[in-house]
């Protein structure tokens, strides 16, 4: 198919433009296309906004199974959740195009917007329910869109175009596995097309089946790591409750001889259940897996990748009821989606739930009470939350061109639908406790005159409990134990939204001497709901797991948009052409109110290919369902209590901060999650922002088939909706002078911390900036094949998070997560015939990480190291008289290269979201086309 001859064949942009016009023209017309970021037709896909695309191509060659994976790949996005997401994932990918937040970037599906997917009331689109085999492209627009699309469209918006005019059979085996083992996925589609004069329809059906990876089958997950940021030794870390069984006794109050003899044996005050040798001081200098410690090394019961199955169906259809003037279509998919996220078994901090162990237990023999202990109850199991969702999406509607005969609006187009999504899910949780059966268990307790453990006293006995056994050692619980305290909990959760909208676009009147006036006006209406329902013993907080409260509620809005784009100049010798738009959209949100959001832009062709364009908007976020309605409910997140010392002295501020609280010099609270209560606020107002954008396009005519394009981008987010986060809250009360922050921290009356509040509010904002270059190369070489190069990349000039105490400067350091300076992506694709091959290259640079992960001061830092992965593949095509057979095989990650190193990482001491976890992966797809 490729490769020299006599006749030049059309570069890939060529048949991109092509191919888009076919989809949205009607024969005898001028071809015209609709791009992502603008309603008005347009001959070209250049437009005063940056939009990349990337082609079925370009997405076959990616060797990945999701569009939400090849999504995170690109440059410009970073920290975006995925299945990599053990601890807190969903089984959801998501986007986040410019690192400032899922729900600021705008998902749609063909030009409208896609119900929200995830475990219940989520504002962002799970890319996991649109499988590949249905895509024909994928268009990022790189800018600010709220005055077209409206809310959410701050870092930019993705457009996925799916596949309408399929004709034939085709049908896919993708399989695939690790070399060092785990994450073996395979995945099978069928899609069915037909076109005829009057319309066409496809159908495709879909089973993708994801395994998992233990993060105890990698080297760098294996185990847990503490960075001591005064020398610079790594050591082993984990956690203090251990299945053995732990006591924080620092306070040294009496008990009987029994325990007085383990006291005097023992100075340390923290004391740990050895099987061999009976209580003696707990060893934090590691844990029992990987070092000479005795903390509990919990990473090789956790997920790395995290397994899940997804079912999917999708038809999408046109029928012409009038050639050229009406015509009806639909769109109809749906996705079940089964997922798993594994933990340890559950750390049983008494502490931290307010509860004693009573010196009257049965099982505590050491005569007094104990406000610390700490207990793996490995008995239990692992802790496992799995997911069931169900996601349904129906569009339907006509569209239509007005006739040419008319004074005005002639030849416009015009399109009338109504989108219904709706997302369910289930949600169970095995392995957590009820706590107010736990404090039954471990309060007084006594031996019954049949021999057995009763609850309470002989005078007052509590039936039907069963007292727990915390300090046996391990296996000292008993299924009995486990059946009174343990229970398993199952959430439900949905998101719906309705929308009815309709829009008009067409050329209004020609500028003599220079282009067209056009203009596109339409209005919508849009419903959103949402709710999560845990179960009661979750909801009301008797659980050792995360308290949530339900989450119910929505909002409606109406809104109206015009834009209007003006050639006022074409053909002369200073300007090929010069583009002027703008666009203005007005809305009325019942949650919030009323207000508009605009937009203009101006993009001028000089000559020999070069184009100088810019945007200027401002755009807006709606307060989500969660943000409003999200009731209360609790994080783990991986911080520490800053006035702890048990891992070395306290800074001067930091010092003088606890001191001041009432904490002693020698406090410590070693434990590294502590909770964080988190909710919805009903009384936040939109996000706002201003984006500019200012770049040039070049496509070099004298080199045929090679093009660049540079933009600068610059976007402000104020009023930001966000939890602060509890580092820092944390940082901002006990780091700084200032002392922010502080009410939010609850400590009990020994000074440990039970609480960070930290609910949803406008505080603050986001500033970012930064450059985003793309070449390429495509050319057909006389007896070499057509050659296809990429390059695509992201310098990050500023990414700071305006709070209310302070501005975190976030680049090249890990305060705010992965934002290094540059990153970019390098491809490479050789076709002739019916072999082709190719290579992709990715970049990440290395960045600085600080002690407490705050670079504000003069922290203790140490550079994270840059990431570089390629991978690379080959195909051959056969067609016969069957059809077209291609055999695809592919080696991603083809160096085995492991993730950057980050030891305040909260997942496998790196970053989930930004780094590959899988290692060297091998995979082959065949596809049978009729």
């Amino acid at each position: 198919e490729e490769g020299g001859g006599g006749e030049e064949e059309l570069s890939e942009e060529d048949k991109l433009l092509l191919k888009m016009a076919e989809e949205q023209l009607e024969s005898g017309e001028a071809e015209v296309i609709v791009v992502t970021g603008s309603a008005v037709e347009r001959k070209d896909l250049t437009t005063p906004a940056p939009v990349a695309i990337i082609t079925k191509r370009d997405l076959d060659a990616s060797g990945l199974t999701s569009v939400g994976d090849v999504l995170q790949n690109l440059p410009s996005q970073t920290n975006a959740i995925n299945v990599q997401f053990n601890n807190g994932g969903s089984g959801a990918t998501r986007v986040n195009l410019r690192g400032i937040g899922a729900g600021r970037t705008l998902v749609l599906v063909n030009g409208r917007r896609h119900v929200p997917g995830g475990t219940g009331a989520n504002a962002a689109v799970d890319l996991n329910a649109i499988p590949m085999a249905i895509i024909e492209r994928v268009e990022v627009l790189k800018d600010g869109a709220s005055a077209l699309y409206g809310s959410d469209a701050i870092g930019g918006v993705v457009n996925i175009i799916t596949k309408t005019d399929y004709d034939g059979v085709n049908a896919t085996l993708y399989t695939g596995n690790t070399t060092r083992g785990g994450g073996f996925v395979y995945d099978l589609s069928a899609t069915a097309g037909i076109n005829s004069d009057k319309g066409n329809i496809v159908f495709s059906v879909g089973l993708l089946d994801q395994g998992a990876i233990g993060a105890g089958e990698r080297s760098f997950s294996k185990s847990d790591k503490f960075f001591d940021w005064a020398t610079g030794q790594v050591t082993t870390n984990g956690s203090s409750a251990v299945p053995q069984g732990y006591i924080n006794d620092r306070l040294g109050a009496p008990g009987n001889q029994a325990w007085q003899d383990i006291v005097a044996g023992n100075p340390s005050g923290i004391y740990f259940n050895d099987p061999v040798s009976g209580w003696r001081d707990f060893n934090l200098g590691g844990n029992r897996d990987v070092g000479e410690g005795d903390l509990y090394n919990y990473q090789p019961q956790n997920h790395l990748l995290t397994p899940s199955t997804r079912y999917n169906a999708y038809s999408a259809g046109r029928y012409k009821f009038i050639e050229d003037r009406l015509e009806a279509f639909f769109e109809l998919s749906y996705m079940n989606r089964r997922s798993e996220q594994r933990l340890a078994p559950t750390p049983l901090f008494i502490i931290s739930e307010g509860l004693t162990l009573s010196a009257d237990s049965v099982y505590n023999p050491f005569g007094r009470d104990f406000r610390d202990v700490r207990r793996r109850v490995s008995e239990a199991g692992n802790r496992l939350f799995t997911q069931d969702v169900d996601s349904f999406r129906l569009v339907g509607g006509f569209e239509g061109k007005l006739p040419g005969d008319l004074p005005v609006f002639k030849n416009w187009r015009w399109n009338v639908s109504y989108n219904f999504g709706r997302t369910e899910s289930a949600n169970v949780n095995q392995g957590r406790f009820i706590r107010s059966r736990v404090a039954r268990a471990i309060g007084p307790s006594f031996i019954d005159s049949d021999g057995t453990a009763r609850c309470g006293t002989v005078d007052a006995p509590e039936p039907d409990c069963v007292p727990l056994d915390l300090l046996g050692g391990a296996g000292s619980i008993t299924p009995d134990m486990l059946n009174y305290i343990g229970y398993t909990g199952t959430a439900n959760g949905f998101n719906t939204q309705k929308i009815l909208e309709a829009y008009a676009a067409g050329p209004l009147y020609e500028i003599p001497g220079g282009g067209p006036v056009a203009l596109a006006i339409g209005a919508a209406y849009r419903d959103e709901r949402g709710g999560f329902r845990p179960d009661p013993i979750t909801a009301t907080g008797d659980t050792t797991g995360n308290k949530e409260e339900p989450t119910e509620g929505g909002y409606d809005v109406k809104a109206a948009f015009a834009e209007l784009s003006v050639v006022p100049v074409k053909d002369k010798p200073f300007a090929k052409s010069v583009e002027l738009s703008g666009a203005m959209r007005a809305f009325q949100f019942d949650s919030f109110g009323s207000d508009f959001t605009w937009k203009t832009g101006a993009l001028w062709s000089i000559s020999h290919g070069a184009s100088i364009r810019g945007t200027y908007s401002t755009s807006f976020r709606a307060p989500s369902i969660g943000s409003l309605f999200a009731g209360t409910s609790d994080s783990f997140p991986s911080v520490s209590d800053p006035c702890d010392t048990s891992q070395g002295p306290r800074s001067p501020t930091v010092d003088a901060n606890c001191r001041a609280d009432g904490l002693p010099d020698d406090y410590v609270d070693d434990r590294t999650q502590i909770r964080s209560r988190v909710g919805g606020n009903p009384d936040l107002e939109p996000e706002t922002a201003k984006v500019f954008t200012l770049g040039t396009v070049w496509k070099v005519p004298w080199v045929k088939g090679l093009s660049a394009t540079i933009d600068y981008w610059n976007i402000e987010v104020d009023n930001a909706i966000v939890p602060q986060g509890a580092s820092v809250i944390l940082s901002n009360c006990y780091a700084q002078p200032t002392r922010a922050n502080c009410d939010k921290i609850i400590r009990d009356g020994n000074g440990f911390i039970t609480d960070i509040v930290d609910l949803q509010s406008n505080i603050g904002g986001t500033a970012t900036s930064g450059v985003d270059l793309a070449l390429r190369y495509d050319q057909a070489i006389e007896g070499i094949g057509r050659m296809t190069y990429n390059l695509e990349g992201t310098w990050l000039h500023k990414f700071n998070e305006i709070q209310p105490a302070r501005t975190v400067e976030g680049k090249g350091v890990y305060d705010l997560g992965v934002n290094p300076d540059f990153r970019f992506n390098l491809g490479a694709m050789w076709n002739k015939d019916a072999f082709g091959a190719g290579a992709n290259f990715r970049y990440i640079d290395g960045f600085r990480e600080c002690e407490d992960n705050d670079c504000s001061e003069d922290n203790p830092y140490r550079n994270v190291d840059i990431n570089m992965t390629a991978d690379l593949f080959a195909s051959y095509t056969q067609k016969s008289e069957l059809g077209r057979s291609m055999l695809t095989v592919g080696v991603n990650n083809f160096t085995d290269a492991n993730p950057a190193v980050i030891y305040n990482g909260f997942l496998a001491t790196s970053d989930a979201s930004t780094y590959d976890f899988l290692g060297r992966f091998i995979y082959m797809r065949f596809s049978q086309e009729y």
